[in-house]
């Protein structure tokens, strides 16, 4: 059994952005939210509501998995934290000049 989520102002506003611009019902579309709140709170709320509600419906319709897109920015932060920048690249070409 899920236990009750409780949505934030943001969170509220994309259940609204699902209602008003992409015809779900209240009910659809709190679950729809409830489903990827933990997506929705990872990604943050930089966003518009409507963006992050157009995020979800493709998400449903493409049937991507809460699971799997938190894995996937996981895998991206991951990567970005390795990541040396520019750096390196920029002493070769710094190197090469002289």
């Amino acid at each position: 059994m899920k236990t009750q989520v409780r949505l934030n102002q943001y969170e509220r506003g994309i259940v609204d952005s699902l209602i008003q611009s992409f015809g779900y019902t209240a009910q659809a579309a709190r679950k729809l939210v409830v489903d990827y709140v933990e997506v929705i709170r990872k990604l943050g709320g930089y966003d518009t509501c409507y963006d992050h509600a157009e995020r979800l419906v493709q998400a449903k319709t493409i049937e991507l998995k809460p699971e799997d897109w938190l894995k996937r920015i996981h895998q991206i932060a991951k990567e970005a934290a390795q990541d040396k920048g520019i750096l390196h690249l920029e002493a070769r070409l710094h190197a090469n000049i002289r």
